[in-house]
């Protein structure tokens, strides 16, 4: 049941959360302290992203789960899914500019159930296919949260350049730029004020 409810995330990973962005569009009240904390953490979010995107390549844009190796440099040293983080990050800047309590725990809820069936299905894959080597790796390598530790494995290459990285980015940074904007729209920033800037 779990593995099934993972697959079904993994395949829809890109439409799901289109209702989710629009309920946070229609509730949002962006305050400047939201977009102070939010917008770094947007920022540091998609850095690790094309970090991560560099060294696993175009194996996270199929529907179909498959790898050829198992990825274990760059980012890949510090967390066993730093794309998840790094969307963690994003979604929590996200969040923070809309101002919305109520959308802010929703949004938690959903991709906690997300990223925890999507997780174990992709590990299961990867133990499978990888026996030895992933069993190592998850012992010496944390799921999502980094430690603050380099470990060391045996590191596999970079698959893509920093260039590819970023072209492979380029329907992220238009989905990522058009909820700023409209984020930015529903209360401009200009006209932003924080509770009690009027006393």
């Amino acid at each position: 049941m779990r593995r099934d409810l993972g697959a079904f995330f993994f395949r829809y990973r890109d439409l799901l959360p289109i209702p989710l962005a629009i309920a946070m569009l229609a509730r949002a009240k962006p305050r400047l302290v939201g977009w102070l904390a939010g917008l770094p953490l947007i920022i540091l979010g998609e850095m690790i992203r094309i970090w991560a995107l560099c060294h696993i390549g175009p194996t996270t844009r199929t529907r179909e789960i498959c790898a050829d190796v198992l990825v274990t440099s760059g980012p890949y040293q510090y967390t066993r899914n730093p794309l998840y983080f790094a969307n963690l990050l994003k979604i929590s800047g996200f969040i923070s500019i809309a101002g919305d309590p109520w959308i802010a725990l929703i949004t938690l809820f959903f991709y906690g159930i997300e990223f925890l069936t999507v997780i174990s299905y992709e590990e299961h894959f990867l133990a499978e296919k990888f026996p030895e080597v992933f069993m190592h790796y998850a012992k010496t390598v944390p799921t999502f949260f980094p430690n603050g530790r380099k470990h060391s494995s045996e590191s596999t290459t970079a698959a893509w350049s920093l260039r590819q990285a970023i072209f492979s980015e380029r329907r992220t940074f238009v989905s990522t730029g058009l909820l700023l904007a409209m984020l930015g729209f529903r209360n401009p920033i200009w006209k932003i004020k924080d509770k009690g800037s009027d006393s």
